[in-house]
């Protein structure tokens, strides 16, 4: 069954899909699932921060337009 998105009931068959990777003959494979969503976040952050100095940037080239 599909929720709609943003939902709790949404989110919870998400992470359902990640902790059925959980086993316990391997390990790795949790550790995995956390750096994996240590490294999202930190890509997202980096993402995040491109846009802002793009922004900054525009809004420098703007100003000395004006």
């Amino acid at each position: 069954m599909k929720h709609e998105y943003g939902t709790k009931e949404y989110y919870a068959e998400m992470f359902a899909d990640f902790i059925a990777d959980i086993q316990h003959d391997s390990p790795q494979v949790s550790d995995n699932l956390l750096a994996g969503f240590k490294l999202a976040i930190n890509d997202w952050r980096e993402y995040h921060v491109k846009q802002i100095l793009e922004l900054d940037r525009v809004e420098f080239k703007l100003d000395e337009q004006s």
